[in-house]
């Protein structure tokens, strides 16, 4: 494998452009945004686990307030809202389908709205917050300046995500996204540190320390095989040939999590919505709904009405599984290109068979996925509960981004050097 990829000297400039890129937007997160309060957000979100996740997305932006703060979550946001639409509006689903000219005009719309929804959240935060102790000095030349600043940095990462999968090596919004979670990871280790491993002898703490890891690799494993677990249904193509009649066997794929992390990121940004409008309104943040909404305050004794937020974030997270899946696996759509290319599934008759077979297979199918997608969303919201942790961020929603990410940019990667390999098919592991 290291031989074939000597010979290919173009595939390792593409791969030294990602890195530098990488490193360079990690170096800006770093980087504090002049005339702000960059301690203003910290007590905020160490008590407030619903925040967790989106500080997790932004590289820990909204925590240390960086020039980069937004990151690349307009984008993401603009994404998903866009994706939603298409079920909405059939026109913009077809731009999609139109082939490479349809694809990169679909991407320009994401990055247009995803600018629109920079603008948006650059100024809200900068004058919601700013008259509030954000804004070291609250003047309108300090809010147009912090505004443009977020804007601007916004702007260049997701014009960085783009040029990385045009012209360098991977999907350089999903890459971005990896670097910024695992950039949270050195917060949550010392977290982990303070509760478990300090003050402990040598021998107690190398046994936390195995114990630890394991749990974090066993999850890991998980949720890559989660990810990577589908039900082949059988597919039978008859096809004449010099007057007899033969069949073609082949398979359609369906994944257990089809949606892979985007239902829990739609199911976090509801829970959260009490939790943003409590930022905004200082008297809501005592009422019991909003509280409900904390993940901090999820199974714990001492309020265990609190855990109610709990069922209402399972059943969002079940709830947007199904209705993601529609748009990405359509029933009626498969039936009508199987009928077209003169495929069946055996037993099953073309038509309406068809379209209720496979209803009825996405069902259980996607219900499984959806549950154990909760299993993983759910552990950092019960270790944090139990053990009195602030966050997680090595767990839940992120190392379900970090495993499709790594799933998504192996496969890229040995397709890249596929071609250079005489001993047929290869794999890293």
């Amino acid at each position: 494998m290291l031989k074939a990829l000597a010979k290919k000297k173009d595939f390792r400039k593409k791969l030294l452009i990602t890195f530098c890129i990488l490193v360079v937007i990690q170096i800006a997160s770093g980087i504090p945004t002049p005339g702000v309060n960059t301690s203003y957000f910290r007590l905020l979100l160490a008590s407030n686990g619903t925040l967790g996740m989106f500080n997790a997305l932004s590289g820990n932006g909204l925590q240390s307030l960086s020039i980069t703060m937004l990151s690349i979550t307009p984008y993401i946001t603009s994404s998903i809202i866009l994706q939603l639409m298409c079920s909405i509006i059939p026109s913009l689903g077809e731009v999609q389908k139109d082939g490479e000219t349809g694809r990169k005009k679909f991407k320009m719309y994401t990055v247009v709205l995803g600018a629109v929804l920079a603008a948006i959240e650059s100024v809200g935060f900068a004058v919601g917050f700013g008259q509030r102790g954000l804004l070291l000095s609250y003047k309108w030349y300090c809010v147009l300046c912090v505004s443009a600043i977020w804007f601007i940095m916004a702007i260049l990462l997701m014009l960085a995500g783009e040029y990385i999968e045009e012209k360098a090596f991977g999907n350089g919004i999903s890459l971005i996204l990896l670097c910024n979670i695992l950039s949270s990871y050195p917060s949550d280790f010392s977290s982990v540190y303070a509760r478990f491993l300090k003050s402990k002898s040598p021998k107690e703490m190398a046994i936390r320390i195995a114990f630890i890891s394991i749990c974090v690799i066993l999850l890991f494993i998980f949720t890559v095989v989660v990810q990577e677990t589908e039900k082949r249904l059988t597919i039978r193509y008859s096809s004449k040939l010099q007057g007899s009649v033969s069949d073609e066997n082949s398979y359609f794929p369906i994944k257990l999590c089809p949606g892979t992390v985007v239902p829990i990121i739609l199911a976090s940004s509801i829970i959260s919505i009490p939790s943003m409008v409590a930022l905004f309104w200082e008297k809501s943040s005592n009422y019991w709904f909003v509280k409900a909404m904390n993940t901090s305050n999820w199974f714990s004794p001492e309020h265990p009405s609190y855990s109610v937020g709990a069922v209402i974030y399972f059943a969002l997270i079940i709830g947007f599984s199904y209705f993601y899946t529609q748009y990405i696996v359509n029933p009626l759509e498969i039936s009508n290109q199987l009928k077209r290319s003169g495929g069946v599934f055996p037993g099953i008759t073309p038509g309406k068979s068809t379209v209720d077979f496979l209803k009825s297979e996405l069902k259980w199918i996607i219900g499984l996925g959806a549950l154990a997608m909760c299993v993983v969303a759910f552990i950092p919201c019960i270790l944090s509960s139990v053990f009195s942790l602030s966050k997680l961020s090595f767990a839940g929603s992120s190392i379900i981004i970090i495993a499709g990410v790594f799933i998504e940019t192996k496969d890229k990667f040995l397709a890249e050097i596929q071609s250079e390999l005489h001993h047929g098919k290869i794999s890293l592991f």
